[in-house]
């Protein structure tokens, strides 16, 4: 059985669709001619953090060559230079994920237990959205690595459709996770500030390599697709 149930993923489309009522309560944080970021008070998740909102979209990276790359460990391995290593595990059932990151001397590294699943949606127009739920498990769900320090309030959502000229993709994504540890919050907030827009950057520079590596279309599994 799923971990995300299939109305979850159609309401956060809805929610992603709903440009009269998606930034009620959030700030603009940073801004650049393809993306712009938003954040908010993580009330109910830490005192004193932040969740983050990126809205944007690249006319050069198709929605099904992100989606690949965003999903692809292995992958992730060749380009980011925090990522130690990952492995997958099962959690009732559930195809789940430990994922170990590096930080910079002298703090620990981290780790995380989470779930990430993808669902195709299609909308009342026929447009298919690519949406991809990632959440983090109970901290005894899987044994935390010697030395590290567990993320276990971790959240990353990402709606990934096609843009007018049928070649880019559009992207909505939120991201929060709370580092623990004794880092000060406002630490934690000021490095978020380049962090967030960074990993989306990364993100278009991984993707634009892995079309060049990988020409064709990605073919998408619609066999399970679920409609709005």
């Amino acid at each position: 059985m799923p971990f995300f149930s299939k109305d979850t993923f159609r309401e956060y489309v809805s929610h992603c669709k709903n440009d009269q009522d998606f930034l009620n309560g959030w700030e603009l944080y940073e801004c650049n001619p393809e993306f712009m970021v938003y954040r908010k008070p993580a009330h109910g998740k830490s005192d004193k953090l932040f969740q983050y909102r990126a809205i944007g979209g690249w006319n050069e990276v198709k929605p099904t060559t992100l989606a690949q790359v965003y999903l692809d460990l292995d992958f992730r391995k060749q380009w980011d230079k925090h990522m130690l290593g990952y492995q997958y595990f099962d959690y009732n059932g559930n195809k789940a994920i430990h994922f170990e990151i590096k930080y910079p001397w002298p703090l620990s590294n981290r780790d995380y237990a989470y779930v990430m699943e993808q669902q195709l949606v299609q909308d009342e127009n026929d447009i298919v959205h690519i949406v991809i739920l990632g959440e983090s498990l109970p901290v005894d769900s899987f044994p935390c690595s010697k030395g590290t320090i567990r993320i276990d309030t971790y959240m990353q959502n990402i709606c990934i459709s096609p843009n007018k000229n049928g070649h880019g993709c559009l992207i909505f994504m939120d991201y929060f996770d709370d580092p623990k540890g004794s880092i000060p919050k406002s630490v934690i907030n000021w490095a978020a500030k380049t962090a967030v827009p960074a990993f989306v950057n990364s993100l278009k520079n991984v993707c634009l390599e892995y079309q060049r590596e990988h020409p064709g279309d990605i073919s998408l599994d619609t066999s399970d697709i679920i409609k709005l």
